[in-house]
Formats: structure tokens, sequence, C-alpha cells
């Protein structure tokens, strides 16, 4: 599997490339900002972080100058090499199961993680491990139950046969982390949008679920979103996506170690 996350599967990503500048390597840690605070929001000023599947590194690198001990775990080489390398963090290539980390963190995060492993149970028991008693695990990824699959169908951008083994819903992300020794805190649910698809036409792979909204910037700068029956169209279906309780594709999900509450 890990052979599949060479170079060629970030330059497809959007991700930063090797030859660039500082300049872009500092464009690409401030996308981050969001995720970020979202951290300092939900956990405080400061705190021991590992983010399980880190690629090349720009949120914990993000999330360390707010203060918090950051480190990282990937199966990617060149992943690993540049967040060592360029950005001068504490990462380790291979798997939770592989690695060897003495230490607990107060938060573990997994984005976009699990339908990647092929034995996400095993992982997730390490996990536990690693986590101090009072620590929260964050999980992110597609909800297969969400609108949002209903809508684009056989075109949902969940479906990515090449490097998911799994597709969860919300029901079965739950069975699995409890099977795995932890217990629900919260689940935080993406709205549907109803214009998801056109925003992949015009901005790519660059609306990936780990950016911030500052992607969508340019979207929204454009002659397409710009147009008043556009618009009008738009706020009508985000109105009654809210109204309907009409799920995105994403979800996130807060846990704790069960045998700790």
């Amino acid at each position: 599997m890990k052979g599949k996350y060479t170079i060629e599967y970030y330059k497809k990503r959007g991700i930063i490339q090797e030859s660039q500048t500082k300049e872009g390597i500092e464009e690409e840690i401030n996308k981050n900002i969001g995720r970020a605070e979202e951290i300092v929001k939900q956990f405080g000023k400061e705190g021991k972080l590992l983010d399980i599947g880190c690629g090349a590194g720009f949120f914990i690198a993000c999330l360390k100058r707010y203060g918090w001990d950051v480190r990282g775990i990937d199966i990617s080489e060149w992943a690993t090499n540049f967040a060592r390398e360029k950005l001068d963090l504490h990462v380790l290539m291979g798997s939770i199961e592989d690695v060897e980390i003495s230490d607990q963190f107060d938060v573990i995060t997994m984005y976009h993680i699990l339908e990647h492993l092929s034995h996400p149970l095993q992982s997730l028991k390490k996990v536990s491990e690693k986590l101090s008693n009072d620590g929260v695990l964050v999980v992110k990824g597609p909800n297969l139950a969400s609108f949002d699959r209903i809508w684009h169908g056989t075109n949902w951008r969940g479906y990515t046969v090449q490097y998911h083994f799994y597709y969860f819903t919300q029901k079965t992300y739950q069975m699995l982390l409890e099977r795995a020794g932890f217990s629900i805190q919260k689940i935080v649910f993406q709205y549907w949008d109803p214009i998801s698809r056109l925003k992949e036409i015009k901005l790519g792979d660059g609306i990936r679920a780990d950016h911030p909204s500052d992607v969508f910037e340019k979207f929204y700068r454009s002659k397409e979103y710009n147009n008043l029956i556009f618009k009008g169209i738009y706020k009508i279906g985000y109105v009654i996506a809210r109204l309907l309780n009409l799920k995105g594709r994403d979800l996130t999900i807060y846990a704790k170690k069960r045998s700790n509450l």
C-alpha cells in the first residue's frame, strides 16, 4: 500500500511539489489555519497532538505555530521526507502499528484516513494505546449515508476505488470505534452543498475536504458564482439543505477511550 502514495499521488491531489518556493510552502501551511484554529478552540492553546496520515505535514506545521507539540505519522516516503526536510517536523514513516512511539497524546487526529486502512479496527486499537486517559480522538471521513452520495451517485467524490478500502456510514463508524474501545462524544455533520459538482469542475481537486474556506473564495469570485440567477438558485438550495437536514459528504467524530469515562 505504501507504493501508492508516491509524489505522483500528491501531485494529483494538488499538494505542493518539492521544487516550489518558500512562498508556496507558506501558502500551503496557511490553508490549514481553519483546521488549526478549530483544534485550539476545541482543546485549548497548548497540548500534544499526533496526526496519523499527516501527509506532507502542512496541518501540523500550522498547528505548531499556535504553540502545540505536534508529531506525525505517514506511510509515504516522499511525504515524510518533505515534512522533515522542508518543514522541520517530527514525522515517522510507517503505519500506527509499525512505528515506535513511547509518548501519549492529548489529541490524535485521523483526517480522511480510516477509509484508506486495510485493517481499521486493528489500527484504532493501537491508536487507543497512544491516547492519554483524557485524550480525544478526532476522526473525519466520507459518509456513505449522506445525501451528497445519493445526489452524485456513482460520481460521488467519496468513491475512490484505488485508495479506499472501506466506505462508512455514521452507524458503521460508531460500531467500529466502539469495538476498538472508544465512546463517541459527538458527531458533527457537514450540510449538503448543492453546487459541489460545479465547484469541482471549476476548482478541480483544490476543494479537498481538508482545505478551509480560502480555497472557495476562488469560486465565489468566479463569473459562474456571480451570475445572479445562479446565486439565487444556490441560496435556495442552501436553505433547503439545512431545513431538511441533508447531510454533506463528510462527518467528524470526537471520541474518548471508553474505560476512562
